[in-house]
């Protein structure tokens, strides 16, 4: 199992879509529960462990 994973995999955990996902991240919403980690070419993607 990867350690990152994407936005839409982040927002299936958490029950919401990886559109209200990307308006927390937009917002700063929750961001000190669920920071995103990585940037990859222009690609976001989420610590698993601060998903679960």
């Amino acid at each position: 199992m990867s350690e990152y994973i994407n936005p839409r995999e982040a927002a299936l955990m958490l029950g919401v879509s990886h559109e209200t996902l990307r308006f927390w991240r937009y917002t700063g919403k929750f961001h000190d529960k669920i920071p995103h980690k990585k940037h990859i070419s222009r690609r976001i993607f989420y610590k698993r462990t601060d998903v679960e």
